[in-house]
């Protein structure tokens, strides 16, 4: 390969850095679209994002993991006679530390907890209907399980016997510096990620128990709603199992400006509750679920938004072609949530059929949303090794800040001689391009040969560049 620069003994005519390069190619993503929520959500999100202080993405995921939670697999989108599927969702909040995440959330898990107190008010009628299945003979009955709405224990074992009492599942709820559901780990072997899997489609399982038998459940129903911080996040998808990636929504905000605190009297909150009960009343179990149809025109929508798919996945390949594979089921589980949002109010009202509009606003939101917002991790987690290199010098030339460097200089002290020459000379042909540096054409062997130093854009050097 031959190399070949304008000569230019003179003073280097240097050009701004692209210090992009430097925030390991964050790429920017859309807000959250409120437009296309109904009301009175809307102006709740709105409300909770401004006593706050968090974005408005946050609120979101937490109105629709809520929706999830207190639904589940007791509510199912029926597309055709033989394709169906859950109000499980699974969702990744997504953002460095003190970006208001557990905030945002908060309000939400508070209303749930409500809910969760009242399901337990009536658990003494159920618990003796279970012990008179139980044909009153003390341990014919099954150990009775109180209602739960939410769950904090990611332990699959746990996890069944909290959703054999509550079939139509849980919402796992996850804030805090626990490790991402889906990374490889000593203690999540292959049954589990199995298990996770089935949860997903609230399918049976069957697991393994210290030093008592196996627990089976012909249904598992999990959704989940996670908080976690964006390095956790990239290395966990780059050591991981896609296939548990695959079926999140992640919501990335990126750093935000700053948002002044208001005064907010929470008038709303009832009314969210309100429709949160509505919305517990409707949905059945598991096995005797309240069914969504999708109609004619619904249908026709759909088809043409799938070929769409179809045709996307063959343009990308990795995290997100897995991501968009399984966006068939979140289009239609979104839409199921929509459309409780839009017509459950707490009175006898039960939801219609999701047609042509539902799937259209439903597919925006995938497409112009939550797309971006998993190209955007998924972006971060697959750096190609060169991409990596290149971050990792310009990074060093930043904190060194040298006049000249040598190729040698780089790949012994930048790289620590993890990368050849030739890798070596390919990042720095990068970083050219890049405005942090230059060839140094007095030193070099032989015209159109590489130079032997490069010089470094003075720049780099200057204050606001530390």
């Amino acid at each position: 390969m031959s190399y070949a620069f304008h000569l230019n003994t003179s003073k280097p005519d240097w050009r701004d850095p692209d210090l992009s390069v430097l925030d390991s190619r964050r790429s920017p993503v859309p807000s959250a679209p409120l437009a296309l929520l109904p009301q009175p959500w809307r102006d709740w999100i709105a409300e909770t994002e401004k006593a706050t202080g968090a974005p408005a993405d946050y609120v979101v995921q937490s109105v629709l993991a809520g929706v999830a939670a207190v639904c589940g697999a007791g509510v199912r989108v029926r597309v055709t006679p033989a394709w169906d599927e859950p109000l499980i969702l699974w969702q990744a909040v997504v953002g460095e530390p003190s970006t208001g995440k557990s905030a945002a959330l908060a309000p939400m898990r508070r209303l749930l907890d409500l809910v969760e107190q009242e399901r337990r008010a009536g658990d003494e009628e159920r618990r003796a209907a279970q012990t008179r299945q139980g044909g009153g003979k003390d341990g014919d009955a099954a150990p009775f399980v109180p209602s739960q709405v939410v769950a904090s224990d990611a332990d699959p074992v746990a996890l069944v016997d909290i959703v054999s009492g509550n079939p139509r599942g849980v919402l796992l709820w996850r804030d805090g510096p626990a490790v991402w559901i889906g990374a490889a780990d000593d203690d999540e072997d292959d049954s589990h990620r199995t298990t996770w899997l089935a949860a997903w489609d609230s399918g049976a399982v069957t697991v393994a128990r210290p030093r008592q038998p196996a627990r089976s459940l012909p249904r598992f129903a999990v959704s989940i709603l996670e908080t976690i911080r964006p390095e956790r996040l990239q290395e966990s998808l780059r050591s991981g199992d896609d296939s548990l990636a695959a079926r999140f929504l992640f919501a990335w905000p990126g750093p935000q400006p700053y948002r002044a605190l208001a005064v907010v009297e929470g008038a709303r909150d009832e009314e969210i509750l309100h429709r949160l009960r509505a919305l517990s009343r409707l949905a059945g179990s598991a096995d005797d679920p309240c069914v969504l149809a999708v109609d004619d025109r619904g249908r026709a929508a759909l088809d043409k938004v799938l070929a769409a798919l179809h045709a996307e996945r063959q343009n990308v390949e990795g995290l997100e072609a897995a991501w968009i594979g399984k966006s068939r089921s979140l289009i239609v589980r979104l839409a199921g949530v929509l459309e409780l949002l839009a017509t459950i109010d707490g009175k006898a009202k039960r939801p219609g059929a999701i047609g042509a509009e539902q799937v259209e606003a439903v597919a925006a939101l995938w497409r112009d949303y939550y797309w971006p917002h998993a190209k955007a991790v998924f972006d971060s987690a697959e750096l190609s090794d060169n991409s990596k290199r290149v971050l990792r010098v310009a990074r060093w030339l930043v904190a060194k800040r040298p006049a000249d460097v040598s190729r040698e200089e780089i790949r012994r002290r930048a790289l620590g001689q993890a990368a050849t020459a030739e890798e070596t000379e390919s990042v720095l042909q990068r970083l050219h391009y890049l405005g942090y540096v230059q060839p140094d054409l007095a030193h070099r062997d032989k015209p159109g040969r590489p130079a032997n130093r490069w010089l470094v854009n003075p720049a780099l050097a200057a204050p606001e560049n530390p």
